[in-house]
């Protein structure tokens, strides 16, 4: 009896179940395949039906909703951190330029008060030469020309030259002609013309320019090749000539103080009328 109820069942699985299930995945296939979403259908339908709907994948638990909402406010939360950050960034950046200002307001402060200083200790030190000139030339017109003469001739050449300007006019003529040491008086009037024409009021800066004078005139080369090398070329190259018909050393000194440039445009316009000259002279230069 079992065994014929087992036969009658599998008969029924066989002949009922199994060709319901197949035409229904057929006509299943063909529906989802027309557009008709049947398996969306199914599990909408599977997952309201207890038990079946654990057996039937459906929609994302609210669980999943839940993550997805958890990370979004987590990168939400990420860019304000970041945008905090640059934030800071940012004024440490303004703060720092803010200093950076600040420094250089100081360093400016710095420098002009330093200016001002110096400008203080100018005129101070000026102040002070005033007043020490005042008192040289307070000696000078306390003692006889003939004793002044004396201590200036003893003085180096700028010195001298530097006191007898703090004299009056007539106290220097007194002085230069109690002199013994003519060649010292003629340098020293020659001097005082052109220490004069100079016009230079600073002390400090004076002493330098007298220095420089004293400078040419131990050594008249200098500042006769100066003359020489203002001229053109043409007019030059006339008085070198001149110059190594009557005096050769004193002309070639005066073109070894030219410059390179000076020296050569000069040779250059001598060769033009005597080239053997030139050569002559180019030879003895090197």
């Amino acid at each position: 009896m079992k065994e014929k109820h087992r036969s009658i069942l599998a008969s029924f699985f066989y002949v009922g179940v199994i060709p319901l299930i197949i035409t229904t995945l057929l006509i299943g296939t063909a529906l989802n395949f027309m557009g008709i979403p049947v398996w969306k259908t199914l599990q909408e339908w599977g997952n309201t039906v207890p038990v079946i709907n654990t057996i039937i994948p459906g929609n994302e638990p609210a669980s999943a909703l839940a993550n997805g909402s958890e990370d979004s406010d987590y990168w939400k939360q990420q860019y304000l951190n970041a945008d905090e950050k640059l934030k800071d960034k940012d004024k440490k950046i303004k703060e720092l330029n803010t200093q950076i200002s600040s420094n250089k307001e100081g360093l400016e402060e710095l420098k002009k008060s330093n200016q001002e200083m110096q400008l203080q200790l100018e005129a101070k030190q000026t102040e002070e030469s005033k007043q020490q000139m005042e008192q040289v030339a307070a000696i000078y017109e306390n003692i006889s020309p003939s004793k002044a003469a004396l201590m200036v001739e003893n003085m180096p050449l700028e010195e001298a030259v530097f006191t007898l300007l703090q004299l009056e006019v007539d106290l220097q003529s007194s002085i230069i002609g109690s002199m013994k040491d003519a060649k010292k008086a003629a340098q020293i009037t020659t001097l005082l013309r052109e220490a004069v024409m100079l016009g230079e009021t600073n002390p400090s800066i004076l002493k330098e320019q007298l220095v420089e004078l004293v400078k040419k005139q131990e050594n008249p080369t200098t500042a006769l090749s100066e003359t020489i090398a203002g001229m053109n070329p043409v007019q030059s190259a006339s008085i070198i000539q001149s110059m190594l018909e009557t005096n050769s050393q004193v002309a070639m000194d005066l073109l070894k103080n030219l410059t390179t440039t000076s020296r050569s445009q000069i040779l250059t316009e001598i060769a033009k009328t005597d080239a053997e000259t030139a050569a002559q002279i180019t030879a003895n230069l090197k």
